[in-house]
């Protein structure tokens, strides 16, 4: 899966967002869980 990784500074929350699919997305406090929480919504 490809993804791109973007950060909220307001909020200091990363979003981790596929590149396929704008619509499957996660967010974590860290890089690392915003892309876990990604892979956890793929099939959503």
């Amino acid at each position: 899966m490809k993804y791109r990784i973007l950060l909220d500074l307001n909020d200091q929350l990363f979003t981790a967002v596929d590149v396929n699919n704008s619509n499957n997305f996660g967010n974590g406090t860290t890089i690392e869980k915003a892309i876990t929480n990604l892979k956890n919504n793929k099939a959503a």
